[in-house]
């Protein structure tokens, strides 16, 4: 999710209100980019293990669910230690 609008964009702030505005911009885009991850394995998570709709879901769908949720996330910091890693290279 990206914004056309920046702390840069606001001239009428000081520097200090600018830092800050452009702090709470990127924890805010931060926090979209997280909910959005979120609901990607939510999606692919729950379409992969879920094979029928009842009041509890059974043993193995459980199991999946949380296998591949931790894969998801494990695959996902994977991929964040790496790209940190190019970028420090």
């Amino acid at each position: 999710m990206s914004s056309n609008f920046s702390a840069a964009n606001a001239p009428a702030l000081d520097p200090a209100s600018q830092a800050e505005l452009q702090k709470f911009l990127e924890q805010e885009n931060s926090k979209a980019r997280i909910q959005s991850q979120i609901h990607t394995f939510t999606q692919l998570c729950w379409d992969k293990c879920i094979s029928s709709i009842g009041n509890r879901l059974s043993n193995n769908d459980e199991a999946c669910l949380t296998n591949c949720v931790e894969r998801f996330l494990d695959t996902s910091i994977y991929i964040v230690k790496r790209l940190e890693s190019q970028q420090h290279h």
